[in-house]
């Protein structure tokens, strides 16, 4: 079976990452959807392929990276600094 002409432009359009095609592939599928004698299954179909078209549209964002944190310096403490072996006790 032969694709229709509509589903060869959209497949180039996310193939290509078209800004002005994805845009067009974008109102055709809520077209689509949106007619009122459309099946059940070709109202699924329009809304995979216009999640498909989102997805490349408006990739996600990148993740933020936070800093790791630093080590603690060791000896960090009550009573662990140095003992001085030079002062006499009283």
């Amino acid at each position: 079976m032969a694709q229709f002409s509509e589903v060869d432009r959209i497949e180039a359009a996310i193939k290509n990452k078209s800004v002005k095609e994805l845009e067009w592939s974008l109102w055709y599928c809520r077209m689509r959807q949106a007619v009122p004698s459309a099946r059940p299954t070709d109202v699924r179909y329009w809304g995979a392929v216009e999640e498909k078209v989102n997805a490349v549209l408006a990739p996600p964002a990148a993740e933020k990276v936070y800093p790791a944190k630093k080590k603690k310096k060791e000896g960090r403490g009550l009573g662990m600094g140095p003992i001085g072996t030079d002062s006499k006790a009283p």
